[in-house]
């Protein structure tokens, strides 16, 4: 078989709940695609409307709600 065959998925795309000020977080999910990663991400939106909620690959930001740069 090849080596690639054994490699392990790559879990590149976090979603994130941070706290009102922006300081702290809690990983919701580690995702392998960044489509996995939206579907948590609309999921937790859903779930919780008010809260701060972030896709991230390493330290670049996918994507965040709510918009703005907080």
């Amino acid at each position: 078989m090849k080596q690639e065959e054994y490699r392990q998925p790559k879990f590149n795309f976090n979603v994130e709940e941070w706290d009102a000020k922006g300081r702290t977080y809690e990983t919701l999910a580690t995702c392998c695609t960044v489509e996995l990663a939206r579907v948590v991400f609309a999921a937790a939106i859903a779930k919780k409307p008010a809260g701060r909620f972030m896709i991230r690959s390493r330290t670049r930001v996918v994507q965040r709600h709510p918009q703005g740069n907080w």
